[in-house]
């Protein structure tokens, strides 16, 4: 018997995009990171036991909504 997962999702509105970002996985992480000064948003997201990472700079985040 199959087990359903619960799934997340997150929506990422972005300056200059009319369409936000669109994350979907079983579990979504979302971190701060810092590179050569920059500040970044780590946005994580768990696929069936996979992993992927985005990473977008704070100052183009407008809003972060979890749905």
């Amino acid at each position: 018997m199959l087990r359903e997962r619960n799934s997340m999702e997150v929506e990422v509105t972005v300056k200059g995009k009319k369409e936000p970002l669109v994350f979907k996985g079983d579990r979504i992480d979302i971190l701060d990171f810092e590179m050569e000064g920059i500040k970044y948003k780590q946005i994580r997201y768990f696929k069936k036991g996979f992993s992927k990472s985005e990473y977008i700079n704070s100052n183009l985040i407008t809003k972060i909504k979890e749905k």
